[in-house]
């Protein structure tokens, strides 16, 4: 997991070291940031910085999400392991990777189109520096749909249509937040609406048997069972095989 968001970094977003992932946020319209080490007895240390005077226990619910804290790893590892596309072994205590909401997982998955990890990496850091509130200690707080809705997005080097998307997506979350209604943005098909769900909601049913990494992983792995019998945790699936390509 932390290899996988270290890939994926953000300047000011977020961070890693080999044995600790931090990042900025912002809720209930007060910023903040927290980190996560290993502790004792499977447990992890969080160090919190955040002002709010209400809201700690909706707040410790949303960094639980976005560290899929509470999945129940057994059961879910069981029936990958029984699949044929896992017979050589899985990565245990693999677990879903989140980001802050589906809004960053839909402008990630936007810019991560046709490019490579690393290139869209660049235009994200190129779109959070021009847009992001800068905070204390070199952080930065994601751009919010506000944001890119009131800038040309000159900054980001991409084609004219992603653009375009980009600000029809931060139009459209403003008022219909949740990513199954995102079929309607010219330039946002079922991979990104999918990607929205399986980071930003960490939905843990998502398979995205579209993505060329996953389908490379697929020939690699050469598994021919019915990818249905790995319901309801194909979101782990897909995570296993990104990791078996490093990616």
């Amino acid at each position: 997991m932390l290899d996988f968001w270290r890939n994926r970094t953000l300047d000011g977003i977020d961070w890693v070291d080999e044995q600790r992932y931090g990042r900025s946020f912002c809720f209930m319209q007060q910023p903040g940031w927290f980190e996560v080490t290993p502790g004792k007895d499977n447990q992890l240390q969080l160090v919190l910085h955040w002002r709010g005077e209400q809201g700690l226990f909706s707040l410790i619910k949303q960094l639980r999400r976005l560290l899929d804290l509470d999945a129940n790893m057994q059961p879910i590892e069981q029936q990958l392991s029984s699949h044929s596309l896992f017979k050589q072994g899985i990565i245990s205590g693999l677990r879903i990777p989140g980001v802050w909401n589906s809004w960053e997982a839909g402008v990630r998955a936007v810019l991560g189109q046709q490019v490579s990890v690393a290139g869209a990496r660049t235009q994200l850091n190129r779109l959070v520096q021009a847009l992001g509130q800068p905070l204390p200690d070199n952080k930065r707080l994601f751009p919010t749909p506000q944001a890119v809705v009131h800038s040309d997005l000159q900054m980001i080097k991409v084609p004219q249509a992603r653009r375009e998307t980009l600000t029809a997506l931060a139009q459209f979350v403003l008022q219909y937040p949740d990513p199954e209604q995102w079929l309607a943005i010219k330039g946002i098909g079922p991979w990104t609406i999918n990607y929205a769900r399986l980071r930003g909601l960490s939905q843990t049913d998502i398979w995205l048997g579209g993505d060329l990494g996953v389908q490379k992983a697929l020939a690699k792995a050469g598994g021919n069972d019915d990818i249905s019998l790995l319901a309801p945790w194909r979101s782990y699936a897909t995570f296993q095989l990104w990791h078996s390509l490093g990616t």
